[in-house]
């Protein structure tokens, strides 16, 4: 595995991700969610570990198999911070697959804003 390309690849997402630039989508598994492009699909999971919740970045090409997949702890080394990036690319692609920010609007409309908070 070629750390720098993966670490380089995990900011590029988290870039594309914030601009609004990926369509990420909920997966047959509650926790994981997948973006897919012409030739490959990029799955961001977490789970559990001794030390807490991992964050996994999986690529899978086009015949459906896993060629790569790496975790926050395998790229922490060189990547200073790249746990708190994982986490917040997690949730970012969660949200976007949810549609909170649609359901949020959705609910808004029926309740109204209300300025005394």
């Amino acid at each position: 595995m070629s750390v720098s390309k993966i670490v380089r690849l995990i900011q590029g997402v988290i870039r594309q991700t914030d601009a609004g630039k990926i369509d990420w989508d909920v997966t047959e598994r509650e926790d994981v969610f997948q973006a897919s492009f012409a030739n490959y699909s990029i799955r961001l999971s977490q789970s559990e570990s001794e030390g807490g919740v991992d964050y996994w970045l999986t690529i899978i090409n086009s015949e459906g198999l896993v060629i790569e997949s790496v975790s926050d702890v395998q790229v922490r080394d060189e990547w200073n911070g790249a746990y708190r990036a994982m986490e917040s690319l997690y949730y970012n692609a969660r949200r976007i697959a949810l549609g909170v920010d649609k359901a949020l609007d959705d609910l808004l409309q029926i309740f109204g804003e209300d300025d005394d908070f």
